[in-house]
C-alpha cells in the first residue's frame, strides 16, 4: 500500500498533535533551574536592590554637599559685598556724582569677634560685664517716633475716605 503525499502529512499531523503535550509536560518537569542557579539569581536580585538604595542615599549625600557649597559661596559673597566700604575721596565723588555737594560720612562697620560661650558660673560671678553690654537706647529716634501722630508743616492732611465714598 502505497500513501499518498496527504496521507503522509495527516500521519505526521496526528503523530505531532500526540507528541507536542509529552514534549511540553517533560520539558516543563526537567527545564527547571538547578537550586545554585536559583540562589545565584535571588543573590544577584538582592544586589540590584541594595546598589540602588545605596546609590539613592550617595545621590542624597551629595545634592546637601551642593546645596551646603552653594549656602557658604553665598555667605562669603555677602561678607565680601558688605565688608567693602569707600574711602574718604572714592566718597566724595561719588556723592559728587550724585549731584550732593556735602557728603553723607560713612557708617562705621563695627567688628565683632567669634561669640564666645560662657558657662553659667562665669556670667553668675560677673554680672557688672552683662550690664556693660547693654546700649543706653536712642532718644532721638524715641522722640521720632513718638511725634509720628502729629501733623507736620507743609504736608496736607489725608482725605476722609468715608466721606468721599459713601
Amino acid at each position: 500500500m502505497e500513501l499518498t503525499l496527504f496521507q503522509w502529512i495527516g500521519i505526521g499531523l496526528i503523530i505531532a498533535l500526540i507528541l507536542i503535550p509529552i514534549v511540553r509536560y517533560f520539558w516543563k518537569r526537567f527545564d527547571l533551574p538547578s537550586k545554585r542557579a536559583q540562589e545565584l539569581m535571588k543573590q544577584s536580585a538582592e544586589e540590584a536592590v541594595e546598589s540602588r538604595m545605596w546609590q539613592s542615599v550617595e545621590a542624597q549625600v551629595e545634592a546637601e554637599k551642593q546645596i551646603a557649597r552653594e549656602i557658604e559661596m553665598k555667605r562669603k559673597e555677602n561678607q565680601e559685598k558688605s565688608g567693602k566700604s569707600l574711602s574718604k575721596g572714592e566718597s566724595e565723588s561719588a556723592w559728587a556724582a550724585l549731584g550732593i555737594e556735602a557728603p553723607i560720612q560713612p557708617v562705621e562697620r563695627n567688628v565683632f569677634s567669634q561669640v564666645s560661650t560662657q558657662s553659667d558660673e562665669n556670667r553668675k560671678s560677673d554680672p557688672v560685664q552683662v550690664e556693660n553690654n547693654q546700649q543706653e537706647p536712642d532718644w532721638e529716634l524715641i522722640e521720632k517716633m513718638s511725634n509720628l501722630d502729629k501733623p507736620v508743616e507743609g504736608v496736607p492732611e489725608a482725605p476722609d475716605l468715608d466721606s468721599l465714598y459713601p
